[in-house]
């Protein structure tokens, strides 16, 4: 058996490395006049001012997809002209069926099922960093900010950036006899240029053509280069415009109301007022605040049964710590979870019987939050953020029912400074130090990172690089960890490579402010890939096929830890149709050093072989279907991993879509840890079976009313059938252990919200969130079976909240005109 897996791996290492080859692209950067405009521009979708036939027009777009290169099917014409205080888009475009155009209804910042236009603006022409504004036929905005992430590769070359930047433009879309018009105002207040008397930017247009899915640009892209925002035209013409003031005000007041699922308890209520400030300091940085906040319109989080060593990773909701945080996320150093989050020292209520305990916070109070950020005209980009966090308090009765209290988290300030630094050919160099301060005696920490991202002047080799710091300061001592990374590759053409080192010692800790799984590792790394969007098959569009092979040793003591590889090919069809296969494997198995929650006791894993398909249908019909599934088998009998997702996708109309999403996953005959008893370390094997079942819906009254609603039911059983003691070399041992260890959990959570843009950048929240959890771990208590579970589930009792949020933009130009 383990030949046949040994020679399956080889198999696919070789048949992957033959099936590689590269490609390069060049293009001519091309250039449009913008137009000075002295008369008022009426934003109606009617281009009907004068200045508009005078302007001079950019067209021939060509395709990104499905033939790249190719002249787009349908014609676009698009203008520019500019006043004192706005830019001005005006696009006509074409359409020999305007009847047939897709134009779906959904909330601002969704695409859906449409067509739709923008524009990507890099006013600082460094190639790197720019602004995206897109219109539907519904009128529908979406924006984004780009950044050197965004490489302009893939199924979505536009949407590869932070989506949670939010500027206030307007806009306005109307079908006409021979296709649809969009015209645009971006004013100046919604984007940052040099204070210079000649503005010369870099700009590209984009359309989507939802029915057949073409996607064309105005400059050429390629997926096949790096970098989205490097490959744009410019615009010239522009000039005497100054900087207005940068500052609004988006006041709030919320209204909240609440029941727990506890027996006897009464509904609550409370109400709040606070204010998110910003004010742009200059022409190029921007400082903002969070006063008071109130995130009750923010998602619930997805709950699991986490039985790993490490802890579960949730996603940011809040829009305060979505918007506008590229820059901190240089080196991955920021987590703005940790801020408001679980008290650093929750765990001091642990020996605490649970019935004596009155009061233990699961979240800390955030009071404010503040960030400044931008980039100079010299391309040095500046990130400041800081946070404070209250204390927190748990109160329990001690044994002569004494009320008693514990500080959880003291008074908390928590910092990120970045320091940005374009070079030539798209090239940075970065610098980012993250420190959180506590009051007291609890421990303050620190990291520091030197990062750096260089590449040739055609973009085609690439090296790039870290060196990270982690320092903790207790009152009696210092601890330091350190972390450096660096990678070589080719990110453009066809064929794509890089090849990397990672090291990690056992000290470096970045996650008081940061995330990281695990430390204490060494890592190489290549990963190989090669892209072909020009074939000219009858029925093929594009493929991929990717090879990626890692090696791992534990830092410390320097010991292997895994080597393996993943095969992994795509494949889309002229209709639209996606599908791909993967196999990957361990074929020496592993030495997990992290199950064992102990340093250096290792648990050995035998060697195993995966593989796994997906398909996509054509998200342009009504009904669509999303299917994934990966099987992994062992070298040891019974014992294999089973994964699979089924998501269908209906859109009832354009007002009205659903989503339907069924994960499951079974792990058979699984080894994790399950207790320390006096020095021996036992673990299990255990059965385990998840299932998730979320359904989504959407609903657009119009443009700017919408009701999201999402629906969760978790459910995941842990059932143990041996116990074993960990010998020291990683080998389970016969041991009398039997204690009762199996445990379920299950969670239902409703959110209902509702959004309505009653005016720029204003907007109504109302939302309901019903919730439920049971963690059973006795005998007579957990239920075995799924639906057993769920009608368990719905019996107990209910957390519900319902809050009322409104939000009021204010913006300073606009009150001085008044």
């Amino acid at each position: 058996m383990k030949a046949k897996v040994l020679w399956i791996n080889v198999f696919v290492v070789l048949f992957c490395l033959a099936s590689l080859r590269a490609q390069e692209n060049s293009k001519t950067k091309k250039n449009i006049l913008a137009l000075h405009s002295t008369q008022d521009i009426k934003i109606d979708g009617d281009l009907s001012e004068a200045i508009w036939a005078e302007a001079p027009v950019a067209k021939d777009f060509r395709q990104y997809s499905p033939n790249l290169g190719a002249p787009s099917i349908m014609d676009s014409e698009v203008k520019i002209i500019y006043d004192d205080q706005a830019i001005y888009i005006g696009a006509f475009l074409f359409d020999s069926s305007p009847d047939s155009i897709m134009n779906q209804i959904t909330k601002r910042d969704v695409l859906g099922n449409t067509d739709f236009f923008g524009v990507l603006i890099d006013s600082y022409q460094d190639g790197i960093n720019g602004l995206g504004f897109f219109v539907t036929p519904k009128n529908i905005q979406y924006d984004i900010k780009y950044s050197a992430d965004a490489d302009g590769g893939g199924f979505s070359p536009i949407q590869s950036g932070d989506r949670g930047w939010d500027a206030v433009w307007d806009s306005e879309a109307k079908k006409v006899e021979n296709g649809w018009v969009v015209e645009m105002m971006l004013p100046y207040s919604a984007l940052r240029f040099p204070e210079e008397e000649i503005q010369t930017w870099n700009i590209n247009f984009y359309r989507h053509l939802r029915r057949i899915r073409e996607d064309s640009f105005w400059q050429f892209v390629s997926p096949q280069e790096f970098g989205l925002v490097r490959q744009s035209g410019q615009v010239e013409g522009i000039r005497d415009i100054k900087p207005p003031v940068r500052l609004s005000a988006t006041p709030f007041v919320a209204t909240y109301l609440g029941k727990s699922s506890e027996a006897n308890s009464s509904w609550e209520h409370s109400l709040s007022l606070g204010m998110d400030v910003k004010y742009g300091i200059n022409d190029a940085f921007t400082l903002d605040m969070t006063l008071i906040p109130d995130f009750s319109e923010a998602s619930s989080d997805n709950l699991i049964l986490n039985l790993g060593p490490f802890e579960q990773r949730f996603d940011e909701n809040r829009q305060f710590f979505k918007e506008g945080v590229e820059l901190f996320n240089k080196g991955n150093l920021f987590y703005s979870r940790r801020i408001g989050g679980i008290p650093v020292n929750r765990d001091l209520v642990d020996d605490i019987e649970t019935d004596s305990i009155l009061v233990n916070p699961i979240t800390a109070q955030l009071l404010n939050a503040s960030k400044l950020s931008g980039r100079n005209s010299k391309g040095l980009g500046i990130g400041v953020f800081n946070a404070i966090e209250a204390s927190t308090t748990a109160e329990y009765l001690d044994e002569a029912g004494q009320i008693q209290s514990i500080e959880t988290s003291p008074l908390s300030n928590y910092n990120v400074l970045v320091l940005d630094q374009n070079l030539k050919n798209n090239s940075t160099i970065s610098f980012v130090n993250t420190n959180v301060l506590r009051s007291g005696q609890t421990y303050d920490a620190n990291v520091s990172a030197a990062l750096f991202n260089l590449f040739n002047a055609a973009n085609t080799f690439n090296v790039a690089g870290d060196f990270k710091l982690s320092q903790k300061y207790y009152p009696d001592s210092t601890a330091l960890g350190h972390s450096y990374s660096l990678s070589v590759g080719k990110p453009s053409g066809n064929f794509n490579y890089f090849f990397s080192y990672l090291e990690e010692s056992d000290t470096y800790d970045p996650n008081d402010l940061g995330f990281l799984f695990n430390n204490n590792s060494r890592e190489l790394e290549t990963n190989m890939e090669y892209r072909n969007y020009e074939l000219s098959s009858d029925w093929l569009n594009s493929f991929g096929i990717r090879l990626y092979m890692g090696y791992s040793r534990i830092y410390n003591p320097d010991a292997y830890q895994y080597f393996q590889y993943n095969a992994r090919s795509w494949f889309r069809t002229r209709s639209f149709f996606t599908f791909g296969a993967s196999l990957s494997g361990r074929p020496f198995g592993d030495n997990n050093y992290f199950e064992s929650r102990e340093p250096g006791k290792l648990l050995k894993i035998p060697s195993n072989i995966g593989t796994g398909f997906f398909i996509s249908s054509d998200y342009r019909k009504t009904l669509s279907i999303d299917v994934d599934a990966s099987y992994r088998q062992f070298y040891e009998k019974g014992r294999f991993f089973l994964d699979y997702e089924i998501s269908p996708r209906y859109r009832v109309n354009d007002k009205l879509f659903f989503v339907f999403e069924h994960n499951g996953n079974r792990r058979n005959k699984e080894v994790g840890y399950v207790d320390k008893v006096d020095e021996d370390i036992i673990m299990g094997t255990r059965d385990r079976k998840t299932i998730i079942n979320t359904l989504g819906m959407n609903l657009s009254f119009n443009s700017k009313m919408n009701l999201d609603l999402r629906l969760r039911h978790y459910w995941s059983v842990a059932q143990y059938d041996a116990f074993w003691k960990l010998g020291d070399q990683g080998e389970l041992i016969e041991t009398d252990y039997d204690v009762f260890n199996d445990n379920s959990f299950s969670t239902f959570l409703l959110d209902a919200i509702f959004t309505w843009r009653f005016a720029p950048g204003s907007d109504i929240f109302i939302v309901w969130k019903n919730s439920a959890q049971d963690f059973r771990d006795s005998p007579q208590d957990i239920s075995y079976d799924y639906g057993q579970s769920f009608e368990d589930l719905l019996r107990l009792g209910k957390n519900n909240t319902l809050s009322f949020k409104l939000i009021y933009f204010l913006d300073y130009n606009l009150l001085v005109k008044r």
